[in-house]
């Protein structure tokens, strides 16, 4: 046990020898804190008859270290845990002895090799208590008398703790000025990378890493919108595999040792992060670390808290101390505004592309004068086509001038320009602004675009999508509009080209994924936004909001990789379909929007041989500008490799079966496209044998000549025949 004892502290030396005293204190000349110590230590040891002496250096009473031992200096200042026995220590002003063996594993690691191996062996510890720093001088194994030891000691701290505690002040400013420096070196490394944001937060990490030499680093940003924390793993930890994928990590925005410093916007630092209340190793640490002290600051700028800062495990010590805490807290203050002007940055670049992107497409494309739209509105032409209201409508049995007043016509009839109060002006100057915005492309045309959004009409009419609750009025109006307008200014080309080419739609949207898409829908918005083009300016702002958000899920929705990606979740919910369910009817809207998107499968088979011809015809085109790049074009791309017949069965097994097999499922009188697929399925199977007598580069050609629907027609009768004599065989064999 302890033995706690009152020191009678006289100011005068009654138990020292003043002039060995006076040779210390003369002695203490060295700027070095280390080496006042090692003298201090040498004089202490002789007079206590000590095996040695070493101090332990305490600032603001919660951080201790050692730094020299006897007449050794350590290798570098080491951090010792400021264990409740120190700190009663201080607070008590008393000198206590106690065993070796009762000190903590950390103190008792640092002198092993400085002192003999007993079981018993004492240490009389002094305090000398003071602002900013205290010490406590422990002398090991004293020969002398344990009061004497305090006294000498006492008598002793009273010359040269003067010197030692401006010592002491001296390298700690010095240290501090050091690490000023080198963060303004890292805040000027910082600000040269504003262009790129994940770069910005690469370099912060790894900036903030040297700064407090922790072991591993992380910043999550705030996602407002989702109320939640964003990582991604490549400018975190990373996992074995390739270092140049990169995936997000999200977090719920209130939980763990991060959550709680986004909650209080206050810096937490936790010596042993695994006993604190708060800790979640999902957030707070990373998987197969283990986390022993943790140091976490908000990243704020002038609206708030935008992210915040972890940095787990000191490199060397066993926490992280005061002035890793001020270092962290000054990086923050940069890092924030680093972080604050690359968003502004990258918007500012954003603005300029879409700048050249508007500039670019008025110069493509001429306004809509008035005329035009009197012109169509005072049409006198022929608009009753009788099957106008099918799904399975061939849009080449109306005259092309002729389709922008049955989109007019399909508007009205559903009722939504007087439910929308729709001005029939903006209609029409609308609808032939939406026309004049596509491009003279082989098969993502204006054509495309009327066929989509005949189809819609068509599955709103047939399907009773509103008036049976599927969808409500403000939903079927979007689907009409985005019908319209889901391929505005399409290049005839995919999104994987524009990312390969690093094209100027790529630098604008490849960050969010799918290009093409939302570039459709920035243009949808500027025709929305157009004088006299604003079709829902009567909406209240809540329903405009909605409707904008509407138009944006189904234009995405257009993207395959988002219709793949989803396509299990829309199987499970196909048994199951909840009317009035919200994450239902999205997944319905998304599934319907890819069915109108691939309608051209549901005309006759002669609109599909054309709409075959039309969409190879685009792909070959791509694949020749990207042998022209210099690169190899996938298979379906390349005229030289692709196989007709092959790619239309897959496509239709893989894409267009799928969808119509879930959606009969959720509406049951969709039943009969799928069968309409089955049947176009058989005839590209009895296309085969005719496409590979012919050279594959002959593809387009044998599509479309006059001749091939009789050699598949033969074909059909004559696997029929093999089938029923198949039968027949089957049937005697049974019989006999």
């Amino acid at each position: 046990m302890a033995a706690l004892k009152k020191t009678n502290k006289r100011k005068h030396i009654q138990n020292s020898d003043p002039g060995k005293i006076l040779d210390l204190v003369m002695n203490l000349t060295d700027d070095s804190c280390s080496q006042l110590q090692i003298k201090i230590n040498s004089y202490l040891k002789e007079e206590c008859d000590a095996e040695t002496v070493f101090e332990i250096i305490v600032h603001g009473g919660v951080e201790a270290s050692i730094e020299t031992v006897g007449l050794i200096q350590l290798s570098r200042k080491i951090k010792i845990c400021m264990t409740q026995k120190l700190s009663d220590l201080l607070k008590s002003s008393i000198d206590q002895s106690d065993f070796l063996s009762n000190f903590g594993s950390d103190v008792q690691t640092i002198l092993q090799p400085f002192v003999t191996k007993e079981s018993k062996k004492r240490v009389i510890m002094f305090p000398v208590v003071d602002n900013p720093f205290s010490i406590i001088i422990c002398a090991v194994a004293p020969k002398i008398v344990e009061e004497q030891v305090a006294l000498i000691i006492h008598e002793c701290f009273v010359f040269v703790w003067p010197v030692l505690k401006k010592s002491i002040a001296l390298e700690y400013e010095c240290t501090l000025k050091q690490k000023c420096q080198q963060l303004l070196r890292v805040a000027r490394r910082l600000f040269t990378q504003v262009a790129s944001l994940e770069t910005l937060l690469q370099m912060a990490m790894e900036q903030a890493k040297q700064l407090t030499k922790a072991e591993h680093c992380s910043v999550m940003l705030v996602d407002v919108d989702r109320m939640e924390l964003v990582e991604r793993s490549n400018l975190g930890h990373m996992v074995q595999g390739d270092g140049n994928e990169s995936s997000e990590r999200r977090f719920p925005i209130n939980i763990g040792i991060t959550g709680q410093v986004i909650k209080t916007g206050k810096l937490i630092n936790c010596k042993n992060a695994k006993e604190h209340a708060a800790f979640d190793p999902s957030i707070d640490c990373y998987p197969d670390i283990e986390c022993k002290s943790i140091l976490c600051f908000p990243i704020c700028e002038r609206s708030g808290i935008i992210g915040v800062g972890l940095l787990i495990n000191k490199i060397g010590d066993p926490y992280f101390d005061a002035m890793d805490e001020e270092m962290a807290l000054a990086f923050s203050i940069y890092c924030g505004v680093c972080i604050t002007h690359s968003v502004v940055y990258q918007k500012i670049q954003e603005a300029h592309i879409r700048n050249a992107l508007t500039n670019e497409l008025v110069m493509y494309h001429m306004k809509v004068s008035d005329a035009e739209v009197s012109r169509m509105l005072e049409c006198t032409g022929f608009h009753n086509q009788a099957h106008i209201t099918s799904l399975h409508f061939n849009l080449r049995a109306l005259p092309l001038r002729e389709l922008p007043c049955y989109v007019f016509k399909m508007f009205s009839d559903l009722g939504f320009d007087k439910k929308f109060n729709i001005k029939s002006q903006k209609l029409a100057r609308f609808i032939l602004h939406v026309k004049k915005g596509y491009r003279d492309v082989p098969y993502h045309s204006w054509l495309h675009a009327f066929n989509v959004s005949q189809w819609a009409y068509a599955a709103i009419i047939n399907y009773k999508l509103v008036s049976q609750g599927y969808y409500t009025e403000l939903q079927g109006l979007m689907y009409m509009v985005a019908g319209l307008v889901h391929d505005l200014d399409h290049r005839g080309t995919t999104n994987s080209f524009q990312i390969q080419g690093q094209t100027t739609l790529a630098a604008l949207y490849s960050s969010e994924g799918s290009v093409m898409e939302r570039h459709h829908l920035a243009q949808a918005m500027c025709v929305l936004n157009t004088d006299g083009c604003d079709i829902l300016e009567s909406l209240p702002r809540r329903e405009y909001d909605r409707a904008i958000i509407l138009l944006r899920d189904y234009i995405l929705a257009t993207d395959l990789a988002n219709y793949f990606k989803n396509l299990n979740d829309f199987k499970a919910i196909s048994y199951d379909f909840q009317k009035g369910n919200r994450s239902h009817t999205s997944a319905l809207q998304a599934m319907m929007m890819n069915a109108a998107d691939l309608s051209d499968q549901l005309k006759d088979w002669g609109s599909v041989k054309k709409t075959a011809a039309a969409v190879l015809t685009e792909f070959f085109k791509q694949g020749e500008l990207e042998k022209s790049r210099g690169e190899l074009p996938v298979t379906i791309m390349d005229r030289e490799k692709c196989f007709i017949p092959d790619l239309e069965i897959q496509f239709l097994n893989t894409t267009c079966l799928p969808l119509f097999e879930i959606l009969s499922r959720i509406i049951p009188k969709a039943n009969p496209c799928v069968k309409i697929i089955d049947n176009h399925i058989e005839r590209w199977d009895a296309a085969r044998p005719i496409f590979a007598e012919v050279p594959i580069t002959a593809g387009l050609s044998v599509l479309l000549s006059p001749e091939l629907d009789t050699l598949i027609e033969k074909n059909i009768k004559e696997k029929e025949r093999l089938r029923l004599e198949a039968d027949a065989g089957e049937r005697s064999s049974e019989t006999e």
